[in-house]
């Protein structure tokens, strides 16, 4: 490598220095056990503490590989949601005693433990106030995607990984660039948070935002109800801006103080949620020309009432990641 090459890198870090963060990049820094010591980017290792970390009923499998690493102890109890809720109508009983093992286990460490007929984990996770805005929650689910909607990271991690975060408290992740989805418009009566997703998935569907975190922007954001923002970010790992819904939920349902300190994240990040898009010198344009779908009663086929309304336009447009 010759001085020139030197002399381009030593910019290009120079310029890392002083770049704004994506909300992904700020989020994992408020949740950093160990990594560089520097802002952090895309592509970086790092070991991330996670607030919470939700596992259902793979809660069994996930204690045999605790066991299996020689763990004798949860690192914290607090850190860990049990929600039984994939096999509830089982009433087998094999089923029935990994369900009394589970709660067992629980029980003996202090762990939170929401039974078979609770509830959904993930509706469980926001509804009772696991997830807040600027919050890093993972579960052994890939649902998990869902706490995008509230402003926080959420992503999904293997039992192996499950085990780490019981054992240590933590575990490994890498910084995935993120890209830019800005929704203009008004979703037309009758359409539903499940047809924008699925339309962005038949417009996009080759791999353009494989293995990368989608940033939510623009004016149509503010027309959609939670119930839409979890239905998009259930199938994308995503971020919404955090908006007035969410943080008022928060406020209602009383978090503990462990839960508010978690909170405060969000407050922080909030002024520069929607990160303006930049060009560092080595990422790579993906900028696409606008699409336009409409949104009827034919497209949307997902809709569970399905009935005729006015044809109205709803534009998507793509912008560029964030880094390559």
């Amino acid at each position: 490598m010759g001085p020139g090459a030197l002399a381009c890198a030593g910019e290009r870090n120079s310029r890392n220095e002083f770049m704004g963060q994506t909300i992904v990049e700020k989020i994992a820094q408020a949740h950093l056990a160990e990594g560089p010591k520097r802002p952090l980017r895309t592509g970086d290792f790092v070991s991330i503490h996670p607030r919470y970390v939700m596992t259902h009923d793979n809660t069994s499998a996930v204690m045999s590989k605790f066991k299996g690493i020689g763990a004798k102890k949860i690192h914290d109890p607090r850190q860990l949601v049990f929600a039984l809720d994939h096999d509830i109508q089982n009433q087998d009983e094999s089923n029935q005693k990994k369900y009394r093992a589970i709660e067992a286990f629980a029980k003996e460490h202090g762990v939170d433990f929401y039974p078979a007929g609770s509830g959904i984990g993930h509706q469980i996770m926001v509804e009772r106030g696991y997830v807040v805005p600027g919050s890093f929650v993972v579960a052994s689910d890939s649902h998990s995607n869902m706490y995008g909607a509230l402003g926080a990271v959420g992503t999904p991690i293997v039992r192996t990984d499950a085990a780490a975060v019981w054992a240590t408290g933590d575990f490994w992740w890498q910084i995935p660039r993120s890209i830019q989805v800005v929704l203009e418009g008004k979703l037309p009566e009758g359409a539903t948070g499940k047809d924008v997703i699925i339309a962005l998935c038949g417009l996009y569907n080759h791999d353009e935002v494989l293995n990368a975190a989608v940033e939510f922007s623009g004016p149509g954001v503010a027309s959609l109800s939670m119930d839409a923002r979890f239905s998009i970010s259930n199938m994308s790992t995503s971020q919404l801006p955090i908006c007035e819904a969410c943080t008022s939920g928060s406020r209602r349902r009383g978090l503990s103080d462990s839960r508010r300190r978690t909170s405060k994240i969000g407050r922080r990040i909030h002024p520069s949620l929607i990160v303006t898009p930049y060009m560092p010198a080595e990422s790579c344009s993906i900028s696409m020309r606008s699409h336009r779908t409409y949104l009827d009663p034919i497209q949307c086929r997902s809709c569970n009432r399905l009935r005729k309304w006015k044809r109205r336009r709803l534009r998507f447009r793509r912008l560029t990641c964030f880094h390559a």
